[in-house]
């Protein structure tokens, strides 16, 4: 019988160690490599043509979703399976796009179905259709909130901090807008994008594309929106997390 290729891509060895032991109870499955980054992954992709990619989204300076936009620009469609530590940003876009998934840590009984799943599909989908289609959803995309009074839906790029309210939390909008949420900050930090947002202290959550300076001296981090200025206390540990 003919090998399934796969590589796994993840920034931590102990988690390409997980996936690859998991895999080695399946015979078909042959792993080539395990990549700790976007570059290194793709060069290896190029070369190799694996049939699957086993794929952690949540990586330093490059994430999963890089390496997809870049396959996508090469022209190359193996079959993604994304893993990621629970992130429903990302889920609701792997979904939309009708990618599958596994949620950290890994079950086996999860990664069989998986690949059952490719063994029936991997003839009749056509990847490059899904990597558009996830792409647009990652663009596109408006994540769904509960308020006191309903829900509401808003875009990422909309916001610009977020701050812990008891179990509520307050949404700082462009426009001068604000929205109350009922979802406590730590909530609030799995639902949005990670590569995006960064909790910068225990209440606060930025937005990285306003973030203007870090002030190492006076532990400061400061937002710029407009011709306004807006600075938060932040430990010596986000400041180090930030600037990589």
């Amino acid at each position: 019988m003919e090998k399934i290729t796969a590589i796994i891509v993840d920034d931590e060895p102990e988690a390409c160690d997980i996936i690859a032991n998991l895999l080695a109870d399946f015979s078909e499955i042959k792993v080539l490599s395990k990549e700790s980054n976007v570059d290194s992954a793709l060069k290896t992709i190029r070369q190799t043509s694996p049939d699957m990619i086993f794929l952690d989204i949540d990586m330093p300076k490059k994430d999963g979703f890089e390496l997809i936009r870049e396959l996508k620009e090469y022209k190359l469609t193996p079959t993604i399976i994304f893993v990621t530590a629970y992130n429903q940003y990302a889920i609701e876009a792997i979904k939309h796009a009708a990618f599958d998934y596994l949620v950290k840590p890994v079950d086996i009984d999860d990664l069989k179905e998986t690949l059952d799943r490719y063994k029936i599909e991997r003839k009749s989908v056509t990847s490059l259709d899904r990597i558009e289609n996830l792409l647009q959803a990652l663009q596109e995309g408006k994540l769904k909130f509960n308020t006191r009074t309903g829900y509401i839906f808003i875009n990422p790029a909309e916001i610009i901090y977020c701050e812990a309210d008891g179990n509520y939390t307050d949404l700082y909008l462009t426009g001068d807008r604000k929205q109350t949420v009922t979802i406590n900050i730590g909530r609030i930090e799995t639902i949005l994008p990670p590569t995006k947002f960064m909790k910068v202290n225990r209440s606060i959550i930025i937005n990285k594309q306003f973030l203007f300076e870090i002030n190492r001296k006076e532990k400061k981090c400061i937002l710029k929106v407009n011709d306004e200025r807006i600075s938060f206390c932040i430990p010596s540990k986000y400041i180090n997390l930030l600037e990589n």
